[in-house]
């Protein structure tokens, strides 16, 4: 019994220093790492950072953290980190209820009710991001006036090859400000809530995400590739999957099918707002009479091909998607 109690004393004495030799380790990264980002050229700053958690788990929170590069800032009363002690690979974060975004000259007020992000690498010495997530309930987004409410918000990534992730981005219940849209839409043409968005997308960059992108060169976006996407509102539901991919103006190439379950609902509204080409009218209602669904009159799925932006049905142009940059 004494060579057990001993050696229970033991065991606590070490795992105790252990957890004070990583805090005190933690905190020289995370000084060293602050330094690190602004010497590669962005704006890192925090009025100061307190390590907590003792002895299961390390927990950091940053005080009036700021964080700016090429025009994006991003700042908060503060943020927190927690991980495991055993399980430094594993973060969590957790954000105030209020935040500040800033881009490209415009800024934004995030408010919401809860908002936490997951973040895991890959064991080993350089940390390769393995997966990502972030959730947000009840939020609010100010910007000039003008306020938009989404009830969830659900982002994630995951790695699918060294260099390429996965991307997922949903909202839920997207409520646009509604002043904004009686000014701007007075002849109610667009729905003025979307119960859903999503994107789907995959990405690759010139080199893998990993604990370098701390004070080292920023990984370049060398493919973005649209892969799916849905949006539903009420008597429309729209799916797409396929493959949209940039050209160096920005301008999509690809093809896509597309599910709609309330096209015809669509189809007036494309007429009402001057999006459907007049002199084709005729014709595409009856391309898409013959895609109808023999379950579901209400339902048809279109194949459409994308080339610089310009969307063809068969022979005939139906739209033209703006480039994303």
């Amino acid at each position: 019994m004494r060579v057990l109690a001993v050696l229970a004393v033991v065991a606590a004495l070490g795992w105790c220093g252990y957890w004070f030799i990583g805090a005190r380790a933690l905190d020289s990264a995370i000084t060293s790492g602050l330094v690190a980002a602004q010497d590669a050229g962005a704006e890192v700053s925090t009025e100061g950072h307190v390590i907590r958690g003792f002895p299961n788990r390390f927990d950091v929170t940053f005080d009036a953290p700021r964080v700016a590069s090429e025009g994006i800032a991003w700042s908060a009363p503060f943020v927190q980190f927690f991980a495991l002690s055993y399980r430094l690979n594993h973060l969590i974060a957790v954000f105030p209820h209020d935040q500040r975004l800033t881009v490209f000259g415009h800024e934004a007020l995030v408010h919401s009710e809860d908002m936490r992000a997951s973040l895991v690498a890959e064991a080993g010495r350089d940390l390769p991001l393995e997966r990502i997530a972030l959730v947000g309930q009840q939020l609010e987004v100010m910007v000039n006036g003008q306020t938009h409410q989404i009830d969830g918000l659900r982002a994630a990534s995951r790695r699918i090859a060294p260099r390429e992730h996965q991307i997922s981005v949903l909202l839920e219940t997207l409520i646009p400000d509604q002043p904004l849209m009686e000014r701007e839409d007075p002849q109610r043409l667009y729905p003025r809530f979307f119960d859903v968005l999503r994107l789907d997308a995959e990405v690759e960059f010139d080199r893998a995400i990993d604990r370098h992108l701390i004070g080292g060169a920023e990984p370049r976006l060398t493919r973005l590739s649209l892969t799916g996407g849905r949006a539903a509102w009420t008597g429309t539901d729209i799916t797409a999957s396929g493959n949209l991919t940039p050209g160096m103006d920005g301008r999509l190439s690809g093809d896509v099918l597309v599910t709609v379950t309330g096209w015809r609902a669509l189809v007036d509204l494309a007429r009402a707002a001057g999006v459907m080409p007049a002199e084709h009218d005729a014709l595409i209602v009856m391309a898409l009479q013959g895609l109808v669904a023999p379950d579901n009159p209400e339902r048809i799925e279109a194949g459409f091909s994308v080339r610089d932006g310009a969307v063809w049905l068969g022979p005939i142009q139906v739209g033209q998607l703006p480039p994303l940059w």
